[in-house]
């Protein structure tokens, strides 16, 4: 059945003459609580106006072009190749898609701190989590596409070292809850942007993997995969291209924080524990099957080729910068 699943999605990318142009841009907006605000103004100005903030997937023929954060990534879905872009360094290197993850594995930094590590290891480990995902029967319609909402809720309770669980109680909670809205099934035969982004899905499912990657590139942060691994392997589930989501953190042990600080003479923002601490909305900017110029897909004149070893070495330990790249426009 996989075989069968696998062959399907590659006669998707190996008839061009019946492809389209798409351009699926995201926009994506960042909200934290009132109280927090003054204090997270030059977090949220990064975040608005990071290479993140702006996610974009365009398709023509069988090559396709989408941002991941500060870096481009440029397909060959008929030769399965990669082509890696950091805007920000102008480099670039290409490689086989199947060595993509590894090699980004290989590049993470290990732990500088291997005691501290293995004691928020042991902590990680032995989280607990829940999971609840369900069709709410919400619809509405987006950028012309008929949408279902699901909505996912994910909660850990961390457990809390000795000398905090006087304060915070023996363990913290965190909830996030996600509503996400997805084209319905039907509209990848009215839709043809959604029948080409439903097979662009289909493709990074059965050759790309996302769930693998997230375990291999957890693999240097341990105890990680057991923290969130649920709430990947749900969210791995989705079959529809999304078009919509609006997610919500709680973390109710901090407005206990706030409120025994504010009882001890010190400064801390009043915080509501019923009320999400951070919200996140994103949603579909531009959906189109207009031509998409064919230069976007080419490497910017002065760009060097590098390893991807060295591409990959260069970003995390660029990472925590907090001037966005540019990404190359179409000649």
């Amino acid at each position: 059945m996989k075989l069968v699943k696998l062959c399907v999605c590659a006669s998707i990318f190996l008839a061009p003459v019946l492809r389209a142009d798409v351009t699926l841009r995201y926009e994506t907006e960042w909200k934290p609580a009132a109280a927090l605000q003054p204090f997270m103004a030059q977090a949220m100005q990064t975040m608005q106006g990071g290479a993140g903030t702006a996610t974009s997937i365009r398709m023509k023929g069988n090559l396709g072009y989408a941002t991941a954060g500060k870096l481009i990534e440029i397909f060959d879905f008929t030769k399965g190749d990669v082509t890696v872009v950091d805007a920000a360094s102008k480099t670039f290197a290409a490689l086989p898609l199947s060595q993509l993850v590894d090699k980004m594995a290989g590049a993470m930094p290990q732990p500088t701190a291997p005691q501290g590590m293995q004691a928020f290891q042991q902590i990680l480990e032995s989280i607990k989590t829940s999971v609840d995902s369900k069709i709410t029967g919400k619809t509405d319609e987006i950028q012309g596409v008929q949408a279902e909402e699901r909505e996912v809720t994910f909660t850990m309770e961390i457990p809390m070292p000795p000398g905090m669980a006087k304060q915070t109680g023996p363990s913290m909670s965190v909830k996030i809850v996600m509503h996400i809205w997805t084209a319905k099934k039907e509209e990848a035969l009215r839709v043809p942007a959604i029948r080409e982004l439903t097979g662009y899905q289909a493709w990074q499912r059965y050759i790309m993997n996302p769930a693998g990657m997230f375990e291999k590139l957890a693999g240097k942060m341990p105890g990680v995969s057991h923290a969130i691994g649920p709430l990947v392997e749900e969210m791995s589930k989705n079959q529809s291209v999304m078009l919509r989501t609006h997610t919500e953190i709680y973390m109710p042990f901090l407005a206990t924080l706030a409120k025994q600080a504010s009882a001890a003479g010190q400064s801390f923002p009043a915080l509501d524990p019923d009320a999400p601490l951070l919200e996140m909305n994103q949603e579909v900017a531009e959906l189109s099957t207009a031509p998409v110029d064919a230069s976007l897909f080419e490497i910017p004149k002065g760009y060097t080729a590098v390893t991807a070893d060295e591409l990959f070495r260069a970003t995390f330990t660029a990472q925590s910068t907090a001037a966005p790249a540019t990404a190359p426009e179409p000649k």
